[in-house]
């Protein structure tokens, strides 16, 4: 299954398996994905992608949420919305985040230039240190992969970061009601 932090199933998303065979599976509004019949005792490894719609949840919004964490007024309260707010992938959250969602919000960029419109964490996975999502390279827990596969897995599911939208307004699928702006 792929969902938001707050449990919301994400549609569309491509769901691509490599190793021993290669299959390409997109999610539907229930956000779950299936790979059947492989071989067993083989290294698989399974890599969500979805780049669309980067302006789905962005709003002004987002920048003064940024902009207060950036303050030290009111800071993120989860690693998954400081990873939605590092919209340029440099591992901090700055002014130059800011700088592309208002570029995006005003049509003058039409995506992000080093991001996708969304990243998928592995949802086993646990920050070490929550208020710095990036204290540890995270990047081998966006892919879920298995050597030797013995048998049916069941938990190789992700949590989906909609990048530039922090306050979680996106709209993750069509049986979701997105916001108003």
């Amino acid at each position: 299954i792929i969902a938001t932090e707050e449990d919301e199933t994400v549609q569309g998303v491509e769901v691509n398996l490599s190793g021993a065979e290669v299959m390409t599976e997109t999610t539907a509004t229930d956000g779950a994905f299936l790979f059947n019949n492989l071989e067993a005792d083989q290294d698989y490894t399974v890599t969500p992608y979805l780049n669309a719609n980067p302006l789905n949840g962005v709003s002004t919004f987002d920048l003064v949420l940024m902009s207060k964490h950036i303050l030290g007024v009111e800071a993120l309260d989860s690693p998954y919305k400081m990873i939605a707010a590092d919209v340029n992938r440099s591992e901090s959250i700055t002014t130059l985040d800011m700088i592309q969602v208002r570029q995006l919000i005003l049509n003058i960029e039409t995506e992000f230039d080093n991001n996708t419109s969304w990243r998928f964490l592995r949802a086993d996975y646990n920050f070490p240190v929550p208020t710095n999502p990036w204290f540890e390279d995270f990047s081998q827990f966006e892919v879920y992969s298995v050597n030797d596969l013995s048998g049916a897995i069941a938990d190789a599911d992700f949590v989906a970061v909609k990048i530039g939208d922090v306050n979680g307004s996106a709209t993750p699928n069509n049986s979701v009601a997105g916001d108003s702006r």
